[in-house]
């Protein structure tokens, strides 16, 4: 057993269990707010905390899954041919963190679009509900890629340490 593979693939678990629980939290709130149908900025703020909590749950439940299948395929891979295992390896987590730079622009430009949306509108209406969940979901989702970037790169560097 390798303790770096196995603690990175414990902490992304982890880490899917959090952002699965953050989408359901969101689900939740976003659908009971709109079933209540109250005043129209909660109507607005209800539609980014499901829409995205939906991705949340889906990606959370998605790596939470696989986790465990992914730790014991590169524990094994890593025994049997070092060499293969920082190829294969190097290149997914390649991907992988350069996929972090995407969400990290995407997330950014919530934030900001949610911000802007808010400062604009004087008024508790629909579309500055709209920015607050934009705002709250890209905050939330932000803090916690931070986190799993930074993971992201800790194992990127034991991956291709030298053998």
């Amino acid at each position: 057993m390798n303790n770096a593979i196995q603690a990175y693939f414990q902490a992304e678990k982890t880490g899917a269990q959090v952002l699965l629980s953050i989408g359901i939290a969101a689900c939740s709130v976003g659908g009971a707010v709109m079933l209540k149908a109250g005043a129209p900025f909660y109507t607005g703020l209800s539609i980014p905390l499901a829409l995205i909590g939906i991705v949340q749950i889906m990606v959370g439940a998605s790596v939470a899954r696989s986790s465990d299948l992914q730790a014991r395929d590169m524990e094994q891979l890593l025994e049997e041919s070092p060499a293969e295992f920082r190829q294969q390896e190097g290149a997914r987590m390649e991907v992988v963190l350069r996929n972090f730079i995407r969400l990290k622009w995407a997330e950014i430009a919530f934030v900001v679009l949610g911000l802007a949306i808010i400062l604009v509108n004087d008024t508790p209406n629909f579309t500055k509900g709209l920015g607050a969940g934009l705002f709250a979901q890209g905050l939330v989702s932000l803090i916690f890629d931070y986190f799993a970037d930074k993971r992201g790169k800790a194992y990127a560097t034991f991956v291709h340490r030298p053998s």
